[in-house]
């Protein structure tokens, strides 16, 4: 039985077209309700709440100080991993900070006419709080990737939460040295909604911040949508998504395992293929069965649920209407699978404008573990309105304005009399005439 349904684009039934579409939104629709009440019991009851909920997946009582990670549990984290580990870490963090390096913007000012300037200056913000998943797998590389743009852009204060892990109410070690390594300077145990809800109206242990970023499962997700209104947020930005392009002229074999790169997540990710033979897409998938064979639980059994929810391998007669379907999709991560990827991008560049991130004839993975760019990412189809997690997340433009001559006043007084009346602001007018005495 095939892993991943195969449909020709002309062929898909409406309610299965819109599944696929919407992927990772439907289980938003789901839990909206408990994120709401988890978010108000955080409110209401602060660390108390966040220490009940932790009780119950570690199975024994939780004071309320133990949420915060003390430094003689950083240091014992160090200790704890293996050189090479470290070492991946920090190669990690060199790639990214290179890159988001790059991403700073400049302060400037400029002369508008004569007399009259203005400019703009970059400041940080005051307080970041980064969220780092945790359960189904631990995520160091995420840990580097959401606190190195906040160390860069300058956050005096960055904050971090992850769920324990397992049974100990701990943080896994690797992800807490990530995040150390990468300029954090707070750590806390807890997770999902009640770390946003933490983050975003504050507790006794842990001050509210400025923004919150970082990926998570449907609760995360759920709980960013929901304090946007309060809080800065970087994006949606919940179970991870793969669209890959493969015109057949690359081994079925490399894109079998590109497609699991990202369906291995969890049950509510997704991996759609499209394609143009339905012989390649039979190869793909057969080479995707022999892969699961060797994978081992729960990552197979992730695969087998999320396929047949959001997964699908999907046929096209022309590229034309493929790149469409992409940019309509607004994939997190886009795959283009061919010998001729660079051409095709090169020449579609202009109408395919919605992904998180593009690996050109590259594994995502080499994406996910320290090309450079970040890959937390935009997901459910927000890529049409996000970009990824970059510095600019932490960062604020403030604009400075400025007449320094008589003669520059003259030459806006007019301006601004004439469009204060008509917009009938007698002040602004006002404001103006006043400096002519």
């Amino acid at each position: 039985m095939s892993v991943f349904p195969i449909y020709h684009i002309g062929e898909i039934p409406a309610d299965t077209l819109e599944r696929i579409m919407r992927r990772s939104k439907l289980e938003i629709d789901r839990i909206i309700g408990d994120v709401k009440n988890i978010i108000n019991e955080v409110r209401e009851k602060g660390d108390e709440a966040i220490a009940e909920f932790l009780s119950t997946q570690v199975g024994r009582t939780v004071k309320q100080e133990e949420i915060v990670v003390k430094q003689e549990d950083i240091a014992k984290a160090y200790k704890s991993l293996d050189p090479k580990v470290v070492r991946a870490i920090k190669h990690l963090i060199r790639n990214i900070r290179k890159f988001h390096k790059k991403q700073l913007p400049k302060n400037f000012a400029m002369k508008i006419e004569d007399g009259v300037y203005a400019g703009w200056i970059i400041v940080p913000l005051g307080s970041a709080g980064l969220y780092i998943p945790s359960g189904k797998a631990a995520y160091p590389s995420v840990a580097a990737m959401v606190t190195v743009p906040a160390s860069i852009a300058g956050v005096p204060r960055i904050a971090v939460a992850s769920p324990p892990v397992g049974n100990d109410l701990a943080m896994d070690p690797a992800t807490l040295v990530a995040a150390h390594l990468s300029g954090a300077h707070e750590f806390y145990i807890m997770g999902g909604a009640h770390a946003i809800a933490a983050f975003a109206y504050g507790t006794r242990l842990v001050k509210p911040v400025d923004v919150i970023a970082g990926p998570g499962g449907p609760y995360t997700y759920a709980a960013k949508l929901l304090v946007r209104d309060i809080v800065k947020i970087d994006f949606p930005a919940g179970p991870s998504e793969v669209m890959v392009f493969a015109d057949g002229t690359l081994p079925a074999r490399w894109v079998a395992w590109n497609l699991l790169n990202e369906a291995e997540h969890g049950p509510d990710s997704a991996a759609v293929l499209v394609t143009f033979s339905r012989k390649y897409a039979e190869e793909v998938n057969k080479e995707v069965e022999k892969a699961l064979a060797g994978l081992p639980e729960p990552r197979k059994t992730y695969v087998f649920e999320n396929s047949k929810k959001y997964g699908a391998i999907i046929v096209f007669d022309e590229i034309d209407k493929a790149i469409e379907f992409i940019n309509m999709y607004a994939p997190e991560h886009l795959a283009l699978d061919s010998k001729y990827a660079r051409k095709i991008f090169k020449k579609y560049r202009k109408r395919l404008v919605n992904f998180g991130t593009v690996c050109l004839n590259t594994p995502i993975s080499a994406g996910n573990y320290g090309i450079g760019p970040n890959s937390t990412l935009p997901t459910g189809g927000y890529a049409k309105i996000y970009s990824g997690l970059n510095v600019d997340t932490f960062l604020k433009k403030l604009t400075v304005e400025e007449i320094r001559t008589k003669k520059g006043f003259l030459k806006m007084l007019d301006v601004v009399v004439t469009l204060a009346e008509y917009e009938g602001f007698p002040a602004h007018a006002g404001s103006m005439k006043a400096r002519l005495g």
